[in-house]
């Protein structure tokens, strides 16, 4: 019977050293390969990364600048680092042996760290004078050059996106040209030229977008012809066009030129505090294509009103705004390729569109409102409209408006008069929208600046819309399911549960002790309050009293402190147990198991 367990525990040993050997080995070797469990297989890399990654023709190295000796005793930058590892092993595995990748932890005054900084990566500087790098350096066998300075957390949910965006910049040598014709300061942001010139403005972000993917022309406001290489037409509230101008993007579209156009009956990215409706159209181009905006009328929505803080603080100043919408999946077309890719988008002030009754066209709606909603005239969503006022006069029509459309098919041109001297008729593919403001950066991203770097953290899906659009009408789609993919952070129910009962149940013996304690410091400044004028002493009693409640400061302090410790002692404790729920214990059940096996089978053949 010894020699059985003594057998058994070698073995029980060997195992556990196995195991042990295997994790090593595998977070090692086997890193980019795993089976993800998770919903929605947010760490596997999409199908539009892996078919670009395949059809990878030139040859690749890929530096990644990971200081993981300085982030060790760091958690979360150690992880982080290790998840933008991963992600670059995975894209070297997908590509079958095209992208190289090396792996440089860069030491204080190394070799590697001068690589780093003549590389134009940025650091972050640490206590002790060290710098910490999180950065990549990408080069082709063309000379093609690109470099990510410094991958940010807050941009976690893009990894993917960022990468493939940087090697498709890498060689993407010829551009797509994008004709753009707008009022809006797209290229140089709120304030215009002058204050993107003292450094006051930058560009709206979508802008910067479309230049990395395309060959943006820029259409001055006398435009007389489209540039004979334009592929994609943008239209964003245009100024006012004369008829000949309106000609020549009629003849473009009959042509089979692909556009994209929005309009607007009050854009407040034109002007925020405007008194008059700030609107665009495009005459009689928009019926001739199958649909119309309703002239000056803007719609609001109960259900996908935005929440918005007017005036003062606390729960009474936060509203809800109808003119502000925050479409949702549910209002965004499921069986449409462009607008099924992206969860949520963040419009301002729309309009809507109507398909034109008998129009020889197909009207698709890709972006809807709930029925929940309401035409108002534009001119209440000027100046500082009363989110109240608007919710006293709202009674919902019970219909669904598009708010952005895809129309397509066959149609006349919209000026018969000048048939003679263009094309009269032809198939169109065009998308249409009645808001602009999604495209201003304050309704979508939230900017940060992080080492002279402008770090873009999306808070809706309105620049991956607009790419995708712009990519898929222009025939390329190599982009578009990752553009509208995220990394989702989902809460661990159990463990908050378990949080918040650690804290209700310290919290509330800690409120008790924080009143003890004011109540105590209360005591002691009326007491030393009723000291005689001109007296530097207290009576015995007083001294007493004084001392009494003092001490009982002291101990309540003392308390205090215990509570605070042992709050945290037991969140602290409950992650230990549920970091080693997740390390050890199954694994040493599996193994358990096996042994338990093994002395079964053994214990049978001795019988």
């Amino acid at each position: 019977m010894s020699k059985l367990l003594s057998r058994t525990s070698i073995q029980f040993l060997l195992a556990v050293l196995m195991f042990l050997s295997v994790t090593v080995l595998a977070d090692r070797y086997l890193r980019a390969f795993r089976v993800d469990l998770t919903e929605g297989g947010l760490y596997t890399l999409t199908e539009g990364t892996e078919t670009l990654l395949a059809e990878t023709q030139d040859s690749v190295s890929m530096e990644f600048y990971f200081s993981r000796t300085l982030a060790t005793p760091y958690p979360q930058l150690l992880n982080y680092g290790k998840r933008v590892e991963d992600m670059l092993r995975a894209f070297s595995v997908a590509s079958s042996g095209q992208i190289t990748l090396s792996i440089i932890d860069p030491k204080p005054f190394s070799e590697e760290e001068d690589d780093a900084v003549a590389a134009g990566l940025k650091g972050i500087p640490m206590g002790d004078g060290s710098v910490f790098y999180l950065g990549l350096k990408v080069a082709n066998d063309l000379d093609g050059e690109a470099i990510i300075p410094f991958f940010t957390e807050e941009r976690e949910n893009f990894l993917e996106y960022d990468l493939v965006k940087l090697l498709v910049s890498l060689g993407n040598e010829n551009k797509k040209t994008l004709a753009l014709l707008t009022s809006l300061p797209m290229q140089f942001g709120a304030g215009g030229a002058q204050a993107a010139l003292s450094g006051q403005g930058q560009p709206y972000v979508i802008y910067q977008q479309l230049q990395e993917f395309f060959d943006v022309s820029m259409l001055a406001a006398d435009f007389t012809t489209l540039p004979d290489s334009t592929d994609v037409l943008m239209v964003v509230h245009p100024p006012v066009l004369t008829d000949d101008q309106l000609f020549a993007i009629d003849q473009f579209v009959l042509s089979g030129g692909r556009a994209l156009v929005f309009l607007d009956p009050h854009s407040e990215a034109m002007d925020p505090r405007a008194v008059t409706p700030q609107a665009s159209n495009l005459g009689p181009l928009l019926k001739a294509w199958g649909a119309e905006m309703p002239e000056g009328m803007v719609v609001g929505d109960a259900s996908l009103a935005q929440r918005v803080q007017v005036g003062g603080y606390g729960p009474d100043s936060i509203k809800d705004y109808l003119f502000w919408l925050g479409i949702k999946k549910d209002f965004l077309s499921a069986v449409d390729i462009v607008a099924g890719s992206v969860d949520n988008l963040n419009l301002a002030s729309s309009g809507v569109l109507l398909p034109v009754e008998g129009a020889s066209t197909r009207f698709d709606p890709l972006v809807s409102t709930s029925a929940v909603a309401m035409l108002y005239d534009a001119q209440r969503a000027t100046g500082q409209p009363d989110p109240d006022a608007l919710l006293g006069d709202f009674v919902a029509d019970g219909n669904s408006y598009a708010l952005v459309a895809r129309l397509t098919g066959a149609t006349k041109t919209a000026f018969p008069e000048k048939a003679e001297a263009g094309i009269t008729d032809g198939t169109i593919n065009i998308v249409v929208g009645a808001d602009v403001d999604l495209f201003e950066d304050r309704f979508w991203v939230q900017l940060q600046e992080l080492l002279g770097q402008r770090i873009v953290v999306p808070l809706a899906g309105n620049g991956s819309f607009i790419l995708n659009l712009a990519d898929h009408i222009s025939g390329s789609d190599s982009l578009l399911e990752l553009r509208g993919r995220g990394v989702m952070k989902r809460p661990f129910g159990v463990v908050d549960r378990l949080r918040k009962n650690a804290e209700a149940k310290y919290l509330a013996e800690e409120r008790i002790l924080q009143e003890r304690l004011q109540v105590a410091e209360q005591r002691i400044a009326e007491l030393e309050a009723q000291q005689p004028e001109g007296s530097t002493v207290f009576s015995s009693e007083q001294e007493a009293e004084i001392d009494s409640f003092r001490d009982q400061l002291l101990e309540t302090r003392k308390e205090l402190r215990t509570v605070n410790r042992n709050l945290h002692e037991e969140i602290d404790g409950l992650g230990k147990l549920l970091a080693f729920i997740n390390i050890a214990f199954v694994p040493i059940i599996i193994v358990l198991f096996v042994l338990l096996r093994l002395f079964i089978r053994r214990r049978r053949a001795a019988v």
